[in-house]
């Protein structure tokens, strides 16, 4: 059947017998950055002084895409109740600025956070990579000192998270690695939102607030111009995301616990090829998913979950 974004869910019966509903996990974590924080999510506007105080007041967690509690979001623990009323959820080892691999709250770290909680999660779904992009100020090492990570860098990273999970959690586990957003698009996104609406200015938020420069600054950027950068953005993000689909292969099933990605190639609906428009994010910072887009998150990784 459709779901209200298009996505096709198709349930296969055995025309033998119908098999038995695999169980849901027991309790369900998230490592993530500021999206998993929704931060800013229901902010509108930006124009004026007084209409920043939305997005001076940063993350918003009662609106993610993970555990978010209103009434208006569908989160994946909203829907996971549905199936096992007990579960248990949380998002407490996800932190806003988060990378998967540099600063103090990369997936390792965040592994670790994972781990140490008392009653140990067996299912973990991860959403990390739109800071390794925006965190960076150019594409070619030439032009800068933090250049896009390499590919041997991103995957490392990952490896580190993931050597830590597939060592610690309980076997039977389940580690869903989300897409990397293409973060490249919402210069466009934004753009179009300060179009049709006279109190938000995308542009001026991006510069003063410094946001994703490398991806909303339209102009020359330590040498590159914006079409040298939204290539190179481009082929990065489709390269870490064929990474995580890499290295997913290759630690499933490694002490017992399945590790799959959601990206199912740039053909194919997922976090990582999913374009989001002007109503897809919010009006504070024009960057980060609004409700909408929150609850656009949740249908697309709810997608790629084997545990439901």
């Amino acid at each position: 059947m459709w779901n209200r974004y298009g996505v096709i869910t198709t349930l296969v019966l055995s025309v033998m017998s119908i098999p038995t509903a695999l169980a849901a996990p027991s309790k369900s974590v998230a490592a993530g950055d500021s999206i998993t924080m929704a931060f800013g999510a229901d902010c509108t506007r930006n124009k004026y002084f007084w209409d920043l105080f939305c997005l001076l007041g940063g993350d918003q967690p009662e609106h993610s895409w993970f555990d978010g509690d209103k009434d208006y979001i569908e989160s994946i623990y909203d829907r996971y109740k549905i199936i096992s009323p007990d579960m248990a959820a949380n998002k407490n080892a996800a932190e806003s600025g988060a990378e998967m691999r540099g600063g103090k709250k990369n997936f390792a770290v965040q592994a670790d956070r994972i781990l140490s909680q008392s009653n140990i999660a067996d299912h973990v779904e991860v959403i990390l990579g739109g800071n390794d992009i925006c965190n960076r100020d150019c594409a070619d090492p030439a032009h800068c000192d933090d250049p896009l990570y390499t590919d041997n860098e991103w995957r490392s990273a990952v490896k580190a998270g993931l050597d830590k999970l597939v060592d610690g959690l309980p076997n039977g586990s389940t580690v869903l690695l989300g897409s990397v957003p293409r973060v490249q698009d919402l210069r466009a996104a934004g753009l179009a939102k300060q179009s049709v609406d006279s109190r938000v200015n995308c542009e001026n938020v991006w510069s003063t607030f410094g946001i994703c420069k490398i991806a909303t600054n339209g102009g020359t950027l330590n040498g590159e111009d914006y079409t040298t950068r939204y290539n190179a953005i481009t082929a990065a993000q489709r390269r870490y995301n064929a990474i995580l689909v890499e290295e997913a292969e290759s630690y499933n099933g490694t002490n017992g616990v399945e590790v799959i990605a959601e990206y199912t190639g740039e053909d194919e609906v997922n976090a990582g090829t999913f374009l989001f428009g002007k109503d897809d994010i919010g009006g504070g910072d024009c960057f980060h998913p609004s409700i909408k887009g929150q609850n656009i998150v949740a249908d697309l990784l709810w997608q790629g979950n084997t545990d439901k």
